[in-house]
């Protein structure tokens, strides 16, 4: 395996992609429900999205820093803003326990290694088992769907064919390298990839198309974007995750809107009934819930910034000590943070003993593009953080349809 996806160039930060040795398969009843709760979770958020450019609740709850809301009230046709790629990240290990705690709508990292690694799990000798469990093939276990998709998204929105065969790949420098695989894929169809920061963008240099990696830790970044952040609103040069979607649904606060009571007349009844299956209590620290309130309910509580990366900003209430978690959260620079129920991982008995595990579920236009896991022994299961990312396969054939999922829970 290790040699197969050297070969794949499945890499990070120069060394092989860190993969444990794991497989599973979602059970063939869970899967359905599972599906329609990300779907659903998905299409509010992309309502949220559409809402917030003339929804002055909205724009205040989720303070979107000047540099970027600049741009995304700029937006010409929020109407029609969609999600066009995010991974949610989950925790639990039944329907009835798992919670949604990110939608990385910005820079969904691992999305391509986690479709090399299936692929090539179901082409070793292990396929046969995988077939016996029935798992089906996964959109993005294609060997080129990231090409296609993002080639396909520049045709939609009406980039000439002749432009899309030179593409340039945004990384901002301060984020993960975006996958060697992306270059490789774009390269089998025929396409030339141009790797560049967004301050080096220049207008009338022939880009029309291209692919951004960005998570606003540190907005002032953007202040030097102001040619790319541009081109994005003109649609002279086409990105997936338009800046006014990417810029607020990368917001966790957004899960704070689909959590609090306030927000509930944006969904309708069957939208609410089902977020409740899957967004855990989550609130806007002075916001939604008081400082003092947080103190006393710091067993149950995490609190993260609105944007961050790689954990780095989140703090469990019950792995600090009481003292440091009150000044924390009591803090003015964490005011306007997230607040969130904690929602225990699930475990696995791994290769080398007791592990815990998420699941990650991509999704490409609205639909599941498949499912993955990371694995580790610590609290925060980040790639970063030194845990391994495993295939998940499914057993549901989207192709088929979905019929109307039971509402057990």
């Amino acid at each position: 395996m290790r040699a197969l996806l050297h070969r794949d160039e499945v890499r990070r930060g120069g060394e092989l992609f860190p993969t444990a040795p794991v497989v599973a398969v979602l059970h063939p009843l869970a899967e359905p429900v599972l599906r329609q709760r990300v779907h659903n979770a998905v299409r509010c958020l992309e309502q949220v999205v559409r809402g917030y450019p003339r929804d002055r609740e909205l724009q205040e709850f989720l303070d979107v820093p000047p540099v970027m809301r600049r741009w995304v009230l700029a937006e010409p046709e929020p109407e029609g803003l969609r999600v066009d790629l995010c991974r949610l990240d989950l925790l639990g290990g039944t329907l009835g326990t798992v919670r949604v705690l990110e939608f990385n709508a910005s820079s969904p990292g691992g999305v391509i290694p986690l479709g090399v690694i299936s692929r090539r799990w179901r082409e070793s000798s292990l396929g046969a088992l995988l077939a016996d469990w029935g798992a089906v093939e996964a959109r993005f276990e294609e060997p080129n769907w990231f090409a296609d998709w993002l080639l396909d998204h520049g045709r939609d929105h009406a980039v000439p064919e002749g432009d899309c065969r030179r593409v340039g790949l945004f990384h901002d420098p301060a984020c993960a390298e975006i996958d060697p695989q992306a270059h490789v894929q774009l390269r089998r169809r025929g396409c030339s990839a141009v790797a560049l920061d967004p301050a080096e963008f220049v207008p009338g240099s022939g880009l029309r198309l291209g692919y951004l990696k960005h998570i606003p830790v540190a907005p002032r970044a953007v202040e030097g974007w102001q040619r790319f952040c541009a081109a994005l609103t003109d649609k002279s040069l086409v990105v997936p995750n338009a800046l006014a979607a990417r810029w607020v649904a990368e917001n966790k606060l957004c899960l704070a809107v689909l959590s609090d009571p306030r927000f509930r007349h944006l969904f309708t009844a069957r939208q609410q009934e089902v977020l409740d299956a899957i967004v855990p209590f989550s609130r806007k620290l002075g916001d939604g819930v008081s400082p003092a309130e947080a103190v006393a309910d710091q067993q149950r509580l995490v609190l993260k910034a609105p944007y961050g990366r790689c954990g780095e900003s989140v703090v469990i209430g019950r792995r600090t000590p009481r003292d440091e978690w009150a000044r924390l959260v009591r803090d003015d620079e964490r005011r306007g943070w997230l607040v969130q129920e904690v929602v225990e991982a699930a475990e696995v008995e791994g290769w080398t003993g007791q592990h815990v595990r998420d699941l990650v579920v991509p999704v490409l236009n609205g639909r599941v593009l498949g499912f993955g896991s990371r694995i580790g022994r610590g609290a925060l299961l980040n790639v970063a953080r030194g845990n391994a990312i495993s295939a998940v396969f499914g057993s549901h054939d989207p192709a088929a349809g979905t019929a109307e999922a039971p509402r057990t829970r």
